[in-house]
């Protein structure tokens, strides 16, 4: 994991990873000693201001004829988002410049409810804080981190998408959080 890759997750996670998960070797099946719900937990206290969104409400809101006033945007890696994303979900660089986010995304997101998603939270919801007046004041209608992240909309066997169609698979980001996702046969680190 990289310099950059510690940034993005914040400190608190940054703690987790290096004196809680195990580095491999005889360590690589243990248990991550959280959950998604206690990590949605801790970025409720950590992100202060920035709201979050049930995935429920937005997977029928996408199914309905309101889909199109929502801005869904993925905040991993690119090659995460190669091997799945939810269907119509746009890619944003987790360490995009403000002024980069808002020049690409500030005009598209007016009038519209935006949703942004990482594995687990910790990416999107610090992004969220980071975009989320400057785009309520350019007119979105809201800005809210997804709960539980495509983990746990992986979890709950929601469609995903990949560039060639429809996926099961999902990018587990490394094989300590990946056992945080329930089909572990269906975890890849690149697209086929």
């Amino acid at each position: 994991m990289t310099f950059r890759h510690f940034a993005q997750l914040g400190l608190a996670t940054l703690l987790l990873t290096l004196f809680v998960a195990p580095s491999g070797g005889n360590h690589a099946h243990a248990k991550p000693p959280f959950t998604l719900e206690s990590i949605q937990q801790g970025l409720l206290s950590r992100y202060e201001g920035v709201s979050h969104m049930s995935i429920a409400r937005l997977q029928k809101d996408l199914a309905g004829p309101g889909k199109s006033n929502y801005l869904v945007l993925d905040a991993r890696e690119k090659d995460e988002f190669a091997v799945s994303h939810i269907p119509g979900a746009r890619r944003v660089d987790p360490g995009i410049w403000h002024s980069s986010f808002m020049s690409k995304f500030g005009k598209i997101a007016k009038g519209k409810t935006v949703v942004i998603y990482c594995s687990v939270g910790e990416r999107s919801s610090k992004m969220a804080k980071y975009v989320q007046a400057a785009l309520i004041k350019n007119g979105a209608k809201g800005v809210y981190n997804l709960q539980g992240g495509i983990f746990q909309w992986h979890n709950e066997k929601r469609p995903l998408m990949a560039s060639k169609g429809k996926t099961d698979y999902v990018h587990p980001y490394n094989k300590y959080w990946g056992q945080l996702l329930k089909r572990s046969a269906k975890l890849r680190y690149s697209p086929k």
